[in-house]
């Protein structure tokens, strides 16, 4: 058990095990800040609505570490992977490479939100970030699944270009 725990430990400071663990973080991030923020809406709650900006800034921020993770992690990958499929790997990191903005956008209007909502702010600020952050959740569900084509080949069939 201890080996077992040494192990895990160990893997923690790796990054292609990091980069794998922070992939779905601004999936299921944003998805839970979103079903938060509509129940505030609903309840009219200051209190779960700060929750839900805060839950949604953290997991846009959380690109940020991925990115620098799945960079680092990439030749390893690569090297490691059949070189049929490095086409789709570079094509995947390209993507979400440029997708990073969409991300740091939610967090700085999150940041926005969170401060204005301490004034009081209003619907239409709740309105940009509900726009927003259903937009990023799309991004990440779709960034996922093509995630799932490059690292899971028995989830989508690929046939690699010959």
């Amino acid at each position: 058990m201890m080996r077992e725990l040494t192990a895990l430990w160990n893997s923690l400071g790796d990054a292609e095990y990091l980069h794998l663990l922070l992939e779905p973080l601004p999936l299921f991030g944003l998805g839970f800040g979103l079903l938060l923020l509509i129940a505030a809406v609903l309840m009219r709650d200051g209190k779960i609505r700060t929750l839900a900006l805060i839950m949604i800034i953290a997991s846009a921020a959380s690109v940020q570490p991925y990115q620098a993770m799945r960079a680092k992690s990439e030749p390893r990958i690569l090297a490691l992977q059949d070189p049929s499929f490095h086409a789709i790997t570079l094509a995947q990191s390209d993507r979400r490479k440029s997708a990073a903005w969409l991300y740091y956008a939610i967090a700085a209007w999150g940041t926005i939100a969170l401060v204005t909502s301490r004034k009081g702010g209003g619907l239409i600020v709740t309105i940009v970030t509900f726009t927003l952050c259903s937009t990023g959740f799309v991004t990440s569900v779709w960034l996922h699944k093509k995630e799932c084509e490059v690292y899971h080949r028995n989830i989508v069939k690929y046939v690699p270009v010959r």
